[in-house]
């Protein structure tokens, strides 16, 4: 019995290895290695982006620090905001700026891969049946960047200047209402904040993403027209997930999403 289970276990070794040698030889199995060999060619580009992310994001995570301290509409009446451990602004400082040198990463890698499948031909002869490959020029790329930036500034806007002030204080207020002392930890209010722009920043995303999905060919208006109440149901869900773990936020996250959807979808009618 042992030697039959060993040879099973050799014979299932040896089909994976087939397997495995027959996926590197495939069409596939060459385009991993092609993505293997362009991350290797950029890793050592990617940290030294990472490492100038870290000490640029430093300083600029302290004077992000100083001026959401100094808002009077981010800091309601009879809150103060404490600091519990002695290295909780160095760490916090530190979190942030390693947060804005993935972003710097992030955003490196999209544009070095979009560039590199705007001029690969292999990648375009893959996409020849989809329309997508319209997109694939560098003016494409580049605009459909500069839109991305935009919409994700937009996002972080409506946050500071609209969402947070509404949200800050009515949860002070809720507290206040049960006779609770309202003190806020440094380091919960900041990722509070900073959760809430991060999922506006995603979210608001949605009508770009939604017109290059129907003029890429993807899905068609009619489609999303006629499950509207599942992609509803979905942004709800979506707004869950990007925003603090309470109704209100979900909503007020949730909210812009659905009506960029409606308007990315009128847009794509006017301009048909």
């Amino acid at each position: 019995m042992a030697d039959s289970g060993q040879t099973m276990t050799v014979d299932a070794t040896e089909r994976l290895a087939l397997d495995v040698e027959a996926l590197l030889e495939s069409e596939q199995g060459e385009m991993i290695a092609s993505v293997a060999d362009f991350v290797r060619s950029r890793v050592k580009r990617w940290a030294f982006i990472f490492f100038v992310g870290m000490l640029v994001g430093y300083p600029l995570a302290g004077m992000a620090l100083t001026w959401l301290l100094t808002q009077t509409n981010l800091v309601p009446d009879d809150v103060s905001i404490v600091v519990l451990q002695p290295l909780e602004v160095v760490i916090l400082q530190l979190r942030l700026a390693a947060h804005l040198a993935v972003a710097f990463v992030v955003l490196t890698v999209t544009v070095e891969a979009a560039f590199l499948a705007a001029r690969n031909e292999e990648v375009k002869a893959r996409l020849e049946g989809v329309e997508l490959s319209n997109f694939s020029s560098l003016s494409s790329v580049v605009l459909t960047l500069m839109c991305a930036i935009i919409l994700a500034s937009a996002g972080i806007w409506y946050v500071i200047d609209f969402l947070l002030p509404m949200l800050l204080d009515y949860l002070q207020a809720d507290a206040a209402a049960i006779g609770a002392t309202t003190t806020w930890q440094l380091a919960a209010w900041i990722g509070f904040i900073a959760g809430l722009c991060l999922g506006a920043a995603i979210g608001f995303q949605v009508p770009l993403i939604t017109l290059i999905s129907i003029r890429g060919g993807l899905v068609e208006r009619k489609i999303l027209t006629q499950f509207r109440r599942h992609f509803w149901f979905a942004g709800f869900c979506a707004g869950a997930m990007l925003s603090p773990p309470d109704p209100l936020s979900m909503f007020l996250v949730a909210g812009p999403m659905l009506i960029l959807f409606e308007f990315a979808l009128i847009i794509d009618r006017i301009f048909d």
